[in-house]
């Protein structure tokens, strides 16, 4: 059974909430144009030094895992998505992955944007008393933990496929992970902070779009522990926000939003 349309989004199944089973793509992402040389550029000044890869390098690895990702029925249509690739440097030291993303992504992603838009601005919001540090947790079904444990590894390269679960709510969106194919030549996983933010750090504008509205990147791998809330990526005019934002309508109620578009991430095994 093939798992993704023709245009790159997981198809719904029994029990999953989605704001539409055909989505309208009102907000929508264009496919960035994809110099490697410049996103590992970016990258590496996100980490404060070179990264063991040239561009060359990176363009070849990222083709090998896209080509093994079209041989596998179920999952192949995901290719046909906005994809990004990304470069992740190994982390030598065990780290807390809200202090990483408050302390090192997001100013990463500042100076990235900044550098891209000078004339725009990137914030971060916590609504209300949030605080990012030991209070964010890895949900064992988003196959996010052993997303982290490559970290720590070695360095390597992914692809980040933004819109793959456009108008699905977050509990959906790690619900349908059990359905995933578990590859023997590459890793796949919900996107969370590492691969978003790396992506983003690499392609600084792909929020930013005056022909349509673009979508909210949710980093669904990513849980609070306080369950009301998520953290996003957004676009607001020309510039770039990420918050730590209420996920409730009313108690008890989980948001679905036509807006709302959370990620595949694929990487070297």
């Amino acid at each position: 059974m093939e798992l993704f349309d023709e245009t790159g989004r997981r198809k719904p199944t029994e029990g999953m909430r989605v704001f539409s089973k055909v989505p309208s793509y009102y907000y929508q992402l264009a496919q960035p144009n994809l110099d490697y040389s410049d996103i590992l550029g970016r990258l590496s000044q996100s980490v404060g030094g070179e990264i063991e890869i040239n561009d060359s390098q990176f363009k070849a690895r990222i083709k090998i895992i896209i080509d093994k990702l079209r041989q596998i029925k179920e999952i192949s249509n995901l290719a046909n998505g906005i994809y990004i690739p990304f470069v992740i440097s190994k982390k030598t030291k065990e780290f807390d992955i809200g202090e990483d993303l408050e302390e090192k992504l997001l100013p990463s992603i500042k100076k990235s944007f900044n550098d891209s838009f000078p004339e725009a601005h990137f914030k971060a919001i916590l609504q209300g008393e949030s605080k990012l540090k030991k209070n964010i947790i890895l949900p064992i079904e988003s196959r996010y933990p052993e997303f982290i444990k490559k970290c720590r590894e070695d360095t390597f390269v992914g692809i980040y496929f933004p819109q793959a679960l456009q108008e699905f709510d977050i509990d959906s969106q790690i619900k349908q992970m059990d359905l995933l194919p578990k590859p023997s030549d590459f890793n796949i996983c919900l996107s969370g902070g590492i691969d978003i933010c790396s992506a983003i750090i690499g392609n600084p504008g792909l929020l930013i779009n005056s022909n349509f509205y673009t979508p909210i990147l949710t980093m669904s791998a990513y849980q609070h522990v306080d369950p009301r809330l998520i953290l996003v990526l957004k676009a607001y005019g020309p510039h770039l926000e990420f918050w730590c934002m209420s996920q409730m309508l009313i108690k008890n109620i989980k948001q679905v939003s036509e807006q709302w578009s959370g990620g595949i991430t694929i990487y070297e095994k």
